[in-house]
């Protein structure tokens, strides 16, 4: 009886090893088979310092400047050399941020400042044609203002007189010839056709010659008096006519290269601090041939339209200046330029064949060409539609190049095995 009671617990015993081990065994396969391609989440291949890509450590902690060390996992298939992948909670942790390169319309602008002056078609400088006496001045003071047409003064002159005579002499004989060149002689004189067409009516001398304002505006000079005596060189006044004026302003010369060497539309904008909520536009109207000395910039001017008379002369404007080219270039924020002593590179997002973000990015050459404020144009290594880097981009283009480095070393370690090997 005792020996069937010992050979029943043996063979329960038997039965509980065995139900364990069956068990053990099922999840060891489950393992396994987890293990060979069940599990889609990334590895983590180590740890490394946000501002140090050469700062590595195998688990988590703290760099030298004290921030929190950033996984890096492994790559996802073959992605080939240089690709990066980042997670999407570490890329929102960076501030990793993309711009999209874009065929655009490149657009310049720029800032300067400059003085108002007179233009030069507006200004009249008058001077009396022989020598003579101020018999009478029509106008009081500096700062008045005259129309076209409007006596002026009127000077007593023996040429003057003499000049009339001639005239009155070839109109009564009848003589085309001498009628056009006494006539010629008045022009000379700057005679005015009213004191012609009064000659010609009264057939009498004017012994005191009126002259006329040749322009609407203002007397900007007044030089002389009743009573004096004045000679050709004698400047009497000078007219000015505000309804159009100058500012002449200075532009970085890289700027002003753009006026030549890249036209299209270009705008020029004007404010003053004394009328906040005024706007003028400015025409340009020359571009000085050389470059300041001292300043390293080229002077251009520009025309104003005054007809409201707001501005005045040798006021102080600020301008605000665009120049947008006439041809599309490709164009990508400049912050994404990574310059080294050799080449320059962006850090490219790279996408799927839907345009969405994989989370990879990748190191490339690009070649630039011109600068436009925060844009830069690049002539080749990238397309339309590629996402740059904006934000971050150092780390990760670390991360590339120690990456494609790491991998040529590998490649360049294999081939001698593999040479053996076919012998």
């Amino acid at each position: 009886m005792k020996n069937f009671l010992l050979m029943c617990l043996g063979g329960a015993v038997t039965a509980v090893i065995y139900v364990v081990y069956m068990a053990l065994a099922f999840n060891d396969e489950a393992d396994l088979h987890t293990a060979g391609g069940g599990s889609s989440e990334p590895q983590i291949l180590y740890w490394v310092a946000p501002m140090d890509a050469n700062f590595r450590r195998d688990q988590p902690g703290k760099s030298p400047m004290g921030m929190d060390l950033v996984p890096v996992y492994e790559s996802e298939g073959d992605q080939g050399a240089g690709v990066v992948t980042i997670s999407a909670a570490v890329s929102n942790n960076l501030g990793v941020k993309t711009a999209p390169a874009q065929m655009k319309y490149p657009r310049l602008n720029f800032n300067s400042s400059g003085q108002v002056g007179y233009a030069k078609e507006q200004l009249a400088h008058l001077h009396a044609r022989s020598n003579g006496w101020v018999e009478k001045i029509y106008i009081k003071d500096v700062g008045e203002y005259v129309e076209k047409g409007q006596a002026l003064y009127g000077i007593y002159s023996l040429e003057f007189i003499d000049a009339q005579k001639d005239f009155l002499r070839a109109l009564n004989s009848n003589n085309d010839s001498l009628m056009r060149a006494a006539k010629n002689r008045l022009k000379a004189l700057r005679i005015d056709n009213k004191v012609i067409t009064q000659l010609k009516k009264t057939k009498k001398v004017n012994q005191v010659t009126t002259f006329y304002a040749p322009l609407n505006g203002y007397i900007e000079q007044l030089n002389i008096n009743e009573g004096m005596y004045v000679k050709p060189e004698v400047r009497l006044l000078t007219l000015v006519d505000l309804s159009q004026l100058t500012v002449d302003v200075e532009l970085e010369h890289q700027h002003g290269a753009w006026l030549s060497q890249y036209p299209g539309n270009i705008t020029w904008t004007f404010t003053s601090d004394l009328m906040p909520s005024q706007r003028w536009q400015g025409k340009l109207d020359y571009i000085y041939p050389m470059l300041s000395e001292s300043l390293r910039t080229l002077r251009v001017r520009l025309l104003l339209d005054n007809t409201k008379q707001l501005l005045k002369p040798n006021m102080w404007l600020s301008l605000k200046g665009e120049i947008t080219a006439k041809e599309k270039v490709l164009l990508i924020p400049s912050q994404a330029l990574i310059r080294t002593e050799n080449k320059t590179r962006v850090v490219m997002a790279l996408i799927d064949s839907e345009h969405q973000s994989t989370g990879q990015f990748k190191s490339v050459a690009v070649t630039t060409g011109r600068f436009f404020n925060d844009q830069v144009e690049i002539l080749s290594g990238l397309q339309a539609g590629d996402d740059v880097v904006t934000s971050a981009q150092f780390l990760i283009d670390s991360e590339s190049n120690i990456d494609s480095d790491l991998q040529r070393m590998e490649v360049s370690g294999a081939a001698p095995k593999g040479e053996h090997h076919d012998h």
